[in-house]
């Protein structure tokens, strides 16, 4: 038996065996697959638990997808006829955007692309955006990261600009100190948002100077690179400024927080604050798949199918788990584990599962779970 088909013999057992989550209005999403044999296939509906049952029973789908859009006829091919009714606001978190992700492991990419994942949720839209974390749903995506679904009366008309909006305040696109400075001052506001954050380091760093922290002076260096550039800029914050009819020098001012302070810096001052800014901004934004985000008819893996690269299950995660969530253990499906599969290595494989590492060469014989993993990411092949 090839290793396609014992692949999906297993897929077909594990669909045999699943106690399935079923999407909320299914029969008004759009159903997608890929089969073990050919390219994909979409504009097709199941209506409740049973279609669900026989479908995955009879198709054994390689990936199975679903819209995260609701329509009113799912299974017309023109998106105009399908009549949309409403869309889930979903991200999309992999190692597609992540920088240095080339030179990971499988182990780091899912390490980092948690840490984005966190910020996305827990920074941003219960953060920013005041989204309330019922409802969120969360999934491990059965690859290399996360899906974020956002299910909420006020998200579910938005239009595809709508979305971009949400997706460059993610991503900290077109965010500079000077344009949100500038709303903000506008307004007569404090700081919030990605102003607030920012806001903060920048009074962090004149805070650590003016009590001489070698962490913020070592972060100036970073900044104006020259120490006699250096050595100027922080005579200049002795300088005196006035301030509601009162003087104070700079060093004095500027570990204060709002928005008051930036009203009394020179160019240097900004300078300075500008590089923290950017700084704030890449360390907090999350790297998201825009166009899945912004695309009001996209398909998304369907909760507890398997993905085909890795024959790990799209796993359900309450958000207070995901820091301590480790895919290679909670998304490997109960039924392939307890028993073992030979298979002959193509190329090194190296994973750890279940809390055991696996160093993989030539015909090894492994857990099922582990046959599956280096057979479905071509690593291997069954024998």
């Amino acid at each position: 038996m090839d290793s396609e088909t014992r692949m999906k013999e297993l897929f077909r057992d594990y669909y045999g065996s699943l106690r399935y989550e079923i999407p909320d209005l299914l029969g008004s999403r759009e159903i997608g697959f890929i089969p073990f044999s050919g390219t994909m296939i979409r504009h097709r509906s199941l209506r409740g638990r049973e279609e669900l049952s026989k479908f995955l029973s009879n198709i054994v789908p390689r990936h199975m997808y679903y819209s995260l859009a609701y329509y009113d006829h799912p299974t017309k091919r023109s998106m105009q006829e399908k009549g949309w009714k409403g869309a889930e606001l979903i991200f999309d978190l992999d190692a597609d955007h992540l920088e240095g992700a080339s030179t990971m492991t499988y182990e780091q990419i899912l390490d980092e692309v948690k840490k984005h994942t966190l910020r996305l949720i827990f920074t941003f839209l219960t953060g920013m955006l005041g989204i309330s974390e019922d409802s969120i749903k969360l999934y491990f995506s059965g690859g290399r990261g996360y899906h974020v679904h956002v299910q909420d009366d006020g998200i579910y008309p938005l239009d595809s600009n709508s979305r971009r909006e949400i997706s460059n305040l993610v991503r900290g696109e077109g965010i500079s100190l000077t344009s949100i400075r500038n709303v903000h001052d506008t307004l007569k506001r404090d700081p919030s948002g990605w102003f607030s954050i920012i806001d903060e380091d920048v009074t962090n760093l004149y805070e650590g100077i003016r009590k001489n922290s070698p962490k913020s002076i070592d972060l100036l260096n970073s900044i104006l690179k020259k120490e006699d550039q250096v050595k100027k800029y922080l005579i200049s914050l002795d300088k005196f400024v006035e301030m509601e009819g009162n003087t104070a020098r700079k060093i004095d001012v500027f570990p204060s927080r709002g928005i008051r302070k930036y009203s009394l810096m020179g160019p240097r001052d900004l300078e300075v604050c500008e590089a923290i800014a950017k700084a704030t901004i890449d360390r907090t934004k999350c790297e998201i798949d825009e166009p899945v985000t912004t695309d009001i008819h996209r398909l998304i893996r369907f909760p507890g199918s398997l993905h085909g690269k890795t024959g790990l299950a799209v796993t359900r995660i309450a958000l207070q788990d995901l820091e301590k969530f480790n895919p290679l253990d909670s998304a490997i499906p109960e039924i392939f584990q307890g028993k073992n599969d030979t298979v002959r290595i193509n190329r090194p494989l190296t994973i750890t599962m279940k809390g055991e590492k696996f160093s993989l060469s030539g015909e090894v014989e492994v857990p099922r779970y582990v046959a599956l993993f280096a057979v479905a990411s071509r690593a291997g092949e069954f024998i």
